[in-house]
């Protein structure tokens, strides 16, 4: 299908928002997307709802697991009587119900190299690292944007590698600048005036501008985009005009917004050197104590072959023993970093990492789709690259009123609060 075709189809009353947003390129490339999700619990049932509403091409679900009880406390699309059925199979048709337009397949199989090949983006939601190194290196090598998300309890953590040369066509969501134009001579460099002269600050040496609507000097409309340079006299340095005829009146500057190329590391290196989003030297520190705690969870579950009990002081030591023996986080150089791991933090996570809460899984999953929609539309910068989410301080400050594992025991087999109970204990 050519992209004259996908805009007749485009429903812009469904979508005016989107188009507002992001424009119809933007939203013809999001409408032709190819989209492989795995992973159908609460957090992957927020990705996919968001994806559907979103309006992308295709979505293919991957999750053969049985639903059990513990789904139904976050996962909006299952029922009880969806208990033993496939998490995908028991997702798909309401999914589908959402928009009409988008197509929502289940693939029943492994995921192999040659179904990965089918999509431009990839997200895995509650696999085991192993699973997910071997899925990230095949996405890096081939150019699929990949993401990982997850949530433990009160934790969230996202992952995003969109390749070693993702381009991003419009950086940021501001409108381009545009100013009147009150005068240009005719020289080598030509000299602009701004009707207002403040205007001019707002430019920088190197910006790209086109012009439009000028009388005369008509040879710079709807020319190709003309660098600039600042002068200290708040006029604008353009091209050589002097062949051109003389400026008469009007006409308006309006700036090329510059593309920028993202290069991301492979889930491989990010987890050893891992760049991560934060505003402050101890909100890097906190986030890379978070970092190493869901190694030392993906490392417990590796050994023991499950997960943590809810507030069990012998497997909470163990995965703090884990996080102590893991191999030191480097710097972007590949230096090692010298930081101190917050047991207490890593403790707390580890101890109340079992449940899957629905507020959990409703923000990490909205800043998940979204960074999918960046991948797809290559509009906005993407994470760079590790995002950790976490809300701990719902848990009490006091350690000593932690639950006892004996908190949880009256929903050990079963019910849809039980991960508010493994999470925040029975009281």
């Amino acid at each position: 299908m050519d992209v004259q075709e996908t805009s007749k189809l485009l429903d812009e009353e469904l979508y005016s928002r989107q188009l507002y947003v992001l424009g119809l390129p933007a939203m013809e490339r999001i409408q032709g997307a190819k989209v492989l999700l795995s992973g159908l619990q609460g957090l992957g049932a927020e990705i996919a709802k968001n994806l559907v509403l979103m309006g992308i091409g295709s979505l293919t679900l991957h999750d053969p697991h049985p639903t059990c009880w513990s789904d139904l406390a976050a996962q909006f699309f299952l029922s009880e009587q969806d208990l033993g059925r496939s998490r995908a199979e028991a997702s798909q048709e309401l999914l589908a119900k959402l928009n009409g337009a988008v197509q929502v397949c289940i693939h029943k199989g492994d995921i192999t190299e040659d179904l990965l090949l089918h999509f431009q983006v990839v997200v895995l939601t509650a696999l085991k690292l192993e699973e997910q190194l071997k899925v990230g290196s095949f996405c890096h090598k081939h150019g699929i944007c990949f993401l990982v998300a997850d949530t433990r309890g009160l934790v969230g953590q996202l992952f995003c590698d969109f390749g070693e040369n993702f381009t991003v066509q419009e950086p940021t969501e501001a409108e381009p600048l545009t100013a009147a134009i009150q005068h240009i001579s005719q020289g080598s460099p030509g000299i602009l005036t701004l009707r207002e002269q403040a205007d001019a600050h707002h430019f920088h040496n190197g910006d790209l501008v086109t012009f439009s609507g000028i009388e005369g000097m008509v040879e710079l409309n709807n020319c190709a985009p003309w660098p600039l340079r600042v002068r200290e006299d708040g006029t604008l340095e353009i091209e050589d005009t002097s062949t051109f005829s003389r400026y008469l009146r009007g006409g308006v500057i309006t700036e090329v917004k510059k593309s920028k190329t993202v290069s991301h590391e492979p889930l491989d290196v990010a987890l050893l050197q891992p760049r991560v989003v934060a505003q402050s030297s101890q909100e890097v520190h906190r986030a890379h104590c978070l970092h190493q705690a869901f190694r030392a969870l993906h490392k417990f579950q590796e050994l023991s072959g499950r997960r943590p009990q809810p507030w069990d002081p012998v497997d909470t030591e163990m995965v703090v023993d884990l996080a102590r023996a893991l191999e030191p986080l480097k710097g972007t150089e590949g230096e090692p970093l010298e930081e101190q791991l917050d047991e207490a933090l890593v403790r707390t996570v580890a101890l109340s990492s079992a449940g899957s809460l629905s507020p959990m899984a409703a923000m990490l999953g909205a800043v998940a789709a979204q960074e999918v929609l960046k991948a797809i539309s290559r509009k906005f910068m993407p994470l760079d690259q590790w995002l950790y989410f976490d809300a701990l301080d719902c848990l009490p400050e006091d350690g000593e009123s932690f639950p006892n594992p004996e908190d949880y025991a009256p929903v050990r087999t079963g019910g849809r609060g039980i991960s508010i109970i493994q999470t925040q204990g029975w009281e």
